[in-house]
């Protein structure tokens, strides 16, 4: 922040100047008049355009805001000479709400006044020392250009009129349509961030609900909350997407420049009945003027306008071409029109300082609309000239810039197209592994149940052994006890065969003897039992030696089956351990997309910013749409109902300027004087 001050002396003064995003600090002479101070402060922020500005300061007497004369010192003028060494906010202001901004009004404050936003915190923080005998100006747009576009030459004049025209529109000063304040409020967050895209992306904190965006009345007579209007307006930025700051600001303020009260200082007047110059100045020497209806004088650049009830529609409209002079004594004020000399108009203002402000206005806009319509100077055009190879210096950079951005872009979309490609891989990879975790975990598995399998059938084989050498010493008793009973039945039967042979033999001995025929009857019976008995037990023993040789056969049977499984189980159990089943990973085929042809880039760049402002007017007709649908009636001003009023006729700014400037000079003075 620049400073110029030296020791402090008694015939200096410290001025606090104030513009609209910077405070400046300068020391001047007591004898300093206002054209030395208004050019230290342009020649500080580097202003050559300084004829759109003027310093503007708290009148002392009349507690109203007030232009710096620049012909006249600065102590001659009623200005606040800050005494505490705290510069904090003056009792007697005006307005003390806590939103009054007195740098951003053109016209005097009144009581009612709204406002939305505050001085930014390097203006208005409290607790600032300022040395003693400070005062304070205020570095404002006086004058107002007929086209932004053609006529702002340099960057830091057409920033300030963004920076002036923002806040009049945010503080109600300048009436805006919601959705026009929302289309607005989109290119002032372009203006100051850049695109969206990249703020989101950034690491930066980015908080919105700190912004001040819309106008009070938005939120007061529209049912939408805070949220849904700055969803609104996000996407209304995004459409802005690539446009500079100086880009944004000049759309900015071409848009603004076509709201009906653009430009305007209003003032309210009392008319007294006018016609020729004999009825003037016999109305001039009467000590009260005959009161007529009120109106509203509107002064701008392109002339001075009348309004009766619809204040955005002007009932009689005067070129500064149509007037020829404009003369003001203490309240009154009179038109002196051009081509007729005593075709005259007077009225009345509220004050003597508010007929001196008109009259202010009114001389120094006709003097630049005659100016306009001049050869332009050597100044303006050496002006023109350098803004022009700083505009093609700008264009080229931008171009470059442009082209850089394209091209990272594009090794951006290679990137992340590579990126997803390299995704793409790693989840087959992942599923591939995952896939080889199931089939080596399932083989576990498979291994585990092998193996269980494998010590259930080693046991099987063991309890078959042991049951196989059981049958086997079975077999061997069977036989020895088989031996054994052959040997008894050979016996047996030899002894049956001897004692068949005795029983013959010795039955002619035993028959001869009388006395022992019944005994030898008797022996031979018994004999023969036993040879009975001795039969059956021979053929027991032959049934159990069938029954055992077929147990021992069906239990080798089952011991060789069970043998071969086993034998076959194991063979494929080791034929899996030694080779067992793989899952081949699928092959790599790289993504490759299709490279379409790319066209011009200029031609791409035009294609992308129609398609930008087709997708623009679409959420602006829908954004009308809800705000038609969410406004509530009660809430309505008289601005709303006339610019609704307006808008039902299709009138639009300048429709109802060539309404009311049609006709005659003459016409339109005696419709003036008709209302």
């Amino acid at each position: 922040m620049p400073v110029f001050s030296s020791k402090k002396k008694s015939d200096e003064y410290c001025c606090k100047i104030f513009t609209m995003d910077a405070e400046l600090q300068f020391t001047v002479e007591a004898t300093a008049k206002g054209h030395t101070l208004f050019s230290l402060v342009c020649q500080t922020i580097g202003l050559r355009e300084h004829w759109y500005f003027g310093l503007k300061f708290l009148d002392k007497i009349t507690n109203e805001w007030t232009w710096l004369q620049m012909n006249k010192t600065i102590l001659s003028q009623p200005l606040h000479i800050l005494s505490n060494t705290i510069l904090s906010k003056r009792p007697d202001s005006p307005n003390t709400s806590d939103n009054f901004k007195p740098h951003l009004l053109r016209s005097p404050p009144t009581s009612a006044s709204n406002s939305t936003l505050s001085l930014p915190s390097s203006l208005s923080s409290g607790g600032q020392q300022y040395p003693k005998g400070t005062l304070e100006l205020y570095f404002v747009v006086k004058f107002y250009p007929e086209d932004i576009t053609n006529e702002l030459i340099q960057d830091i004049t057409r920033h300030l009129f963004y920076l002036q025209v923002k806040q009049d529109i945010l503080n109600m000063d300048i009436y805006c349509p919601p959705d026009t304040a929302a289309h607005l409020a989109s290119l002032a967050l372009q203006a100051k961030f850049s695109d969206y895209d990249q703020i989101i992306s950034s690491s930066e904190p980015f908080n919105l609900e700190s912004e001040a965006l819309l106008p009070l009345s938005c939120f007061q007579k529209i049912e939408l909350s805070r949220t849904d209007w700055f969803d609104r307006i996000i996407a209304l930025w995004r459409t802005h997407a690539s446009l500079t700051r100086d880009e944004s600001e000049m759309a900015y303020l071409k848009h603004a420049q076509d709201l009906d009260m653009f430009g305007l200082s209003f003032f309210e007047i009392s008319k007294m009945q006018g016609g020729n110059k004999s009825n003037t100045l016999s109305q001039q020497q009467s000590d009260q003027p005959s009161i007529a209806a009120e109106l509203w004088l509107g002064i701008d650049s392109l002339g001075i306008r009348f309004y009766k009830k619809n204040k955005l529609r002007p009932e009689v409209f005067f070129s500064w071409c149509d007037i020829k002079s404009v003369t003001a004594h203490d309240k009154k004020v009179i038109l002196n029109m051009a081509g007729d000399k005593h075709a005259t108009f007077a009225f009345y203002s509220a004050k003597s300082s508010v007929s001196k402000e008109i009259l202010d206005l009114a001389t120094g806009n006709h003097e630049l609309y005659m100016r306009r319509r001049r050869e332009e100077s050597i100044e303006i055009q050496q002006m023109r000239y350098f803004e022009e190879q700083q505009k093609k210096e700008k264009l080229r950079i931008f171009a470059r810039e442009r082209q850089l951005r394209l091209q990272a872009e594009k090794e951006r979309d290679e990137i992340e197209r590579k990126f997803i490609e390299y995704q793409q891989q790693m989840k087959e990879i992942h599923d591939t592994l995952l896939k080889y975790q199931e089939a080596a975990e399932l083989l576990a598995r498979k291994a585990h149940i092998s193996s269980e399998e494998a010590r259930l059938q080693a046991e099987k084989a063991i309890e078959i052994e042991t049951q196989l050498e059981r049958c086997k010493y079975e077999m061997n008793r069977n036989e020895e006890e088989k031996r054994l009973y052959a040997r008894q039945i050979s016996e047996c039967e030899q002894i049956i065969s001897t004692l068949v042979n005795d029983s013959v033999k010795n039955a002619a001995y035993y028959s001869c003897r009388s006395g022992e025929s019944s005994f030898l009857s008797s022996t031979i019976e018994q004999r023969r039992n036993e040879a009975e008995e001795l039969k059956l037990e021979v053929a027991k023993w032959r049934v159990a030696e069938a029954a055992a040789r077929e147990k021992l056969l069906s239990i080798t049977q089952l011991n060789q089956s069970i043998a071969v499984s086993t034998a076959a189980q194991h063979a494929q159990h080791n034929l899996a351990q030694s080779s067992p089943r793989t899952i081949s990973p699928p092959p790599y085929r790289p993504m490759h997309r299709v490279q379409e042809p790319n066209p011009n880039d200029e031609r791409a760049y035009l294609i992308e910013k129609q398609s930008k402002q087709a997708q623009l007017a679409l959420q602006l007709q829908d954004l009308k749409n809800v705000i038609q649908s969410k406004t509530i009636e009660g809430q309505k001003t008289q601005l709303d109902m006339d610019y609704e009023q307006n808008l039902a006729v299709g009138d639009n700014k300048y429709s109802t300027i060539q309404k009311a400037s049609s006709g005659t000079a003459s016409k339109r003075m005696a419709m003036l004087q008709d209302l």
